[in-house]
């Protein structure tokens, strides 16, 4: 089953164009790309990979991170094929999905941004 979520981050320009860098540092993805769409626009892809290999089980999250003038546009897709059982995750584990939605939170609060869930597909 795919989730989808779509946020939008608000607040100084300046904060807003240093997530895309600070992700990149903070989060475990497998690979990273950014393109300039424009003179101040940049896109960022992010993709993650939820791996078990005990149980050869994984699950792929991808995170696109949209800049614009007045806010950044995040959509996170958790997708992919999943196998084994369930409770296969050790207990100490957290998703990939649930870390890159904990870091968004945490930067934005610790920069006083904010964020609003446009919506969940």
């Amino acid at each position: 089953m795919a989730t989808i979520s779509n946020f939008e981050v608000y607040g100084p320009k300046s904060t807003l164009q240093r997530m895309g860098e600070s992700m990149h540092e903070s989060t475990p993805h497998v690979h990273c790309f950014a393109r300039e769409t424009s003179d101040e626009h940049k896109v960022w892809v992010f993709i993650y990979e939820d791996s078990n290999t005990a149980v050869q089980s994984s699950r792929c999250v991808t995170c696109i991170l949209s800049e614009h003038t007045a806010f950044l546009s995040l959509e996170i897709a958790d997708v992919g094929k999943q196998s084994g059982f369930r409770g296969s995750q050790g207990l100490d584990d957290q998703p990939v999905y649930d870390q890159i939605l904990e870091f968004i939170l945490d930067y934005s609060k610790q920069y006083g941004l904010t964020v609003q869930n446009t919506k969940e597909a």
